[in-house]
């Protein structure tokens, strides 16, 4: 499943309300229009209630306002979509790529540089904590954090990842992503930090370190998850009671009646990001795409319909309090967590690797039991 960008963050509910009244009183400034355009652009879409959140603050909007049809494709794997580009034929203009992923595409050169001159340029400042690049947009911020049986530990719950790995205080099973997701498992960081590794501190990672944490929670690990669907549904079902999870499955799970504590203590932000395919043959009706979908307004909309966070931090500006504090990016989640570092997990070492390939062969080698 799924690897953003956004602006200055509000200081809290009581400017958050200030800052309501004072819309109320004045009118907001215009938003500069995108010109009108002609044919369509064919964007990811994501499935499921992201996809449902895309449609209505975006793809029906953007095609309102400029009269471009958005044709809404499913998901497919990376590597389909790099097949696609390669083959002249790219599968989207404009699609969604992982943080972690993206700079392979760079690096390849499969993508368009973004053409910023339809944007705003209030929102393009305020892309925090990740910015906009030569190639990417910044899509969505989501947070891979600890998530326990509430209902197990009601009053003292696992605040770290030393107390995920605590079985005896914290008693139950465990699951982690599967150390083959590389970046997006977070699983290595998770294994530092459980080790007494400071956040601010975790890059270069230490293999050797974090493989032996790794081996010292292995007891008390259940199954290894590949989807983000079945972390959130092992704590239902009682069968762990602690782990890593994505804040949005959580939540999801928790407005369908679940019970599963988190904090966002040590929490790791990722990002999945826009990019526009080489090869597109609507490539400024994709500019045009991205620019609309970069306004604090849509993207506060979308934040009101599924619990990513706004790359673009003045769209909180727009989200009511009660709904932006179950946001990774809210002041009190921010200051808690980290974004991984995806420049670490792409640097290409001496032996022609990349970290997220070096990863992924040290881990089937100590799953094996080899290293």
């Amino acid at each position: 499943m799924v690897d953003i960008v956004r602006r200055k963050l509000l200081q809290g509910t009581a400017l958050a309300g200030g800052l309501a009244a004072a819309r109320s009183l004045f009118p907001a400034p215009a938003i500069a229009q995108i010109p009108k355009g002609t044919g369509e652009v064919v964007v990811y879409d994501g499935g499921g209630s992201w996809g449902e959140a895309k449609r209505i603050a975006y793809f029906e909007p953007f095609e309102k306002e400029t009269g471009i049809k958005v044709i809404a494709q499913p998901r497919t794997d990376t590597g389909a979509v790099r097949a696609s580009v390669l083959a002249g034929a790219p599968r989207y203009d404009v699609t969604i790529l992982p943080g972690g992923k993206a700079p392979t595409f760079e690096r390849d050169n499969l993508l368009l540089p973004i053409d910023y001159g339809y944007f705003e340029k209030a929102d393009l400042g305020a892309f925090s904590p990740v910015k906009v690049g030569k190639f990417t947009v910044p899509a969505i911020i989501y947070s891979l954090f600890i998530a326990y049986d509430a209902s197990k530990f009601a009053s003292d719950a696992p605040n770290s990842w030393a107390d995920v790995w605590d079985a005896q205080k914290f008693a139950g099973r465990r699951s982690l992503m599967a150390g083959t997701w590389a970046s997006d498992g977070g699983t290595f960081e998770a294994a530092l930090m459980a080790d007494g590794v400071d956040p601010s501190k975790l890059y270069p990672l230490d293999w050797d370190r974090a493989f032996k944490s790794l081996s010292r929670v292995k007891p008390s690990i259940l199954k290894w998850w590949n989807t983000g669907a079945e972390a959130p549904q092992m704590i239902i079902d009682k069968l762990i009671t602690a782990g890593s999870a994505w804040n949005g499955r959580v939540s999801a799970a928790n407005e369908q009646g679940a019970k599963i504590g988190y904090t966002w203590n040590q929490g790791m932000l990722q990002y999945d990001t826009w990019v526009v395919l080489k090869g597109t043959k609507n490539a400024d009706n994709a500019f045009k795409f991205l620019a609309f979908s970069a306004r604090a307004e849509n993207q506060a909309k979308f934040a009101q319909h599924i619990l990513y966070a706004p790359p673009n931090s003045r769209a909180f500006e727009h989200v009511p309090s009660e709904r932006a504090k179950l946001l990774p990016t809210s002041p009190e989640a921010r200051k808690l967590q980290f974004v991984q570092d995806y420049e670490f997990w792409n640097t290409v070492s001496s032996n022609g690797k990349a970290n997220n390939e070096i990863a992924v062969a040290q881990w089937e080698r100590w799953i094996s039991g080899v290293r």
